[in-house]
């Protein structure tokens, strides 16, 4: 085993720190998302909060012929609105579970190919989710349904651009197997 010199175990402190702090980022990032307001539908006054799971559980349940959507100009440009604002928050929610299983992939040293993935799908579900939450916004708002945009898609876009940067960089971390990478181990 070689020792490592003072410049080089500097370097591997500072990579570590910067990993730490990037990780520990989308972390934050994905739990401000979930908590901040939300996309709303105005005339919606039976809903308990703006968080990711009441407003999912709201444009999961709507009707397009329900009284909060009798402004749109039509039924069917209400309910595309309502089903592209749920696949959105469905995505995002997707991007947070597989986000939360995984976003340690940022700071350790050594990277498995699966947990790289699932990174990687956590960052597009993410960025998916916050774009698509505000399609959904545009289209509500553009057929006549007063929609209010809460803050929650930002810290969700800026927690997938670091999960897919953090993947794409975790690439030259990975490791294939043990026996790959420490040949000496196995026995003739």
């Amino acid at each position: 085993m070689t020792r490592l010199n003072p410049e080089e175990l500097e370097r591997r402190r500072r990579a570590q720190l910067g990993r730490t702090i990037t990780g520990i980022s989308a972390l934050l990032l994905m739990i401000l998302s979930a908590v901040l307001p939300n996309i709303m539908v105005q005339a919606a006054t039976v809903l308990p909060g703006r968080s990711l799971i009441p407003a999912s559980h709201f444009f999961l349940i709507a009707n397009p012929n329900a009284e909060a959507f009798s402004g749109a100009k039509s039924v069917a440009d209400a309910g595309i609105g309502i089903s592209i604002t749920y696949l959105g928050l469905a995505f995002q929610q997707v991007g947070l579970l597989t986000g939360l299983a995984s976003f340690w992939v940022l700071i350790v040293d050594d990277v498995g190919r699966w947990t790289r993935r699932l990174v990687m799908v956590s960052g597009v579900s993410l960025l998916l989710g916050a774009s698509t939450v505000v399609l959904g916004y545009q289209l509500l708002t553009n057929a006549g349904v007063p929609t209010l945009l809460g803050y929650a898609w930002v810290p969700t876009l800026f927690a997938g651009l670091i999960m897919v940067i953090g993947g794409r960089l975790a690439r030259k971390r990975l490791v294939m197997t043990w026996y790959w990478e420490s040949p000496e181990i196995v026995q003739p």
